[in-house]
């Protein structure tokens, strides 16, 4: 069995492939081959780099054509890319986290459900495709909570997620508890042994830099088919 998480994003998409116990980290991403996290991790994940022509273009309509031109591509590469890696022997099962409807910023919500659109009717032509599960964003952090730290059944028999340790629900997550829960779930595979060597570095940081946090989600997508 193929497993597919992706966690999609304009300017970063993650997807962590795992094929015949084998685990692919793919990034499709806007930042330089230059920046320090990408030349840090070259050597462990795929990286596709993209250049949007679009946000040049003033005019709105020529704006709008561009864009819907680019992110065709930008979906088509990530499509290539699963066809390339899957063991075609194997069904596939693809999760793709759904939008997130808290965004502030109405334009950005437009553009990742058309470039969401975009790749899902790719991913409908996957061979051997078996289905396609949509996972929301508070789901997501709600499963790394469970997955990671557990959970108790209470006398009606409703599942209570244990929180981590630092005291907070997994719904409440952000995405620097959930680098720790990947930190905290003390398993071995390619994405750990990379975050393992710069956890002290990554850490200290305020926030999660690109690419780990979409890297991180989409491994976590992944998990939840396992489960």
């Amino acid at each position: 069995m193929n497993l597919i998480g992706i966690d999609i994003s304009i300017d970063s998409t993650g997807m962590s492939l795992l094929r015949d116990d084998e685990l692919i980290l793919f990034n499709f991403t806007t930042q330089k081959k230059s920046t320090g996290w990408i030349k840090k991790t070259m050597d462990s994940i795929d990286y596709e780099f993209i250049n949007y022509s679009y946000k040049d273009i003033e005019n709105y309509t020529e704006n709008e054509i561009m864009k819907l031109r680019e992110y065709d591509y930008v979906t088509d590469l990530i499509y290539k890319k699963i066809i390339g890696n899957i063991n075609k022997k194997e069904k596939t099962i693809i999760a793709v986290e759904n939008y997130n409807y808290g965004l502030k910023n109405t334009n950005s919500i437009v553009d990742i459900v058309c470039f969401s659109t975009l790749l899902r009717i790719k991913l409908l032509n996957v061979p051997d495709l078996e289905k396609i599960i949509l996972i929301s964003p508070k789901s997501l952090k709600s499963e790394v909570a469970s997955m990671v730290y557990g959970y108790t059944l209470n006398k009606n028999g409703k599942k209570i997620i244990n929180k981590n340790l630092n005291g907070i629900s997994g719904g409440s997550f952000d995405k620097k508890d959930i680098l720790v829960a990947l930190i905290d779930m003390k398993i071995e595979n390619k994405l750990t042994f990379i975050l393992n060597k710069y956890k002290e570095e990554l850490l200290k940081l305020k926030s999660v830099p690109k690419p780990w946090d979409d890297l991180i989600d989409s491994f976590f997508i992944m998990k939840t088919l396992e489960n």
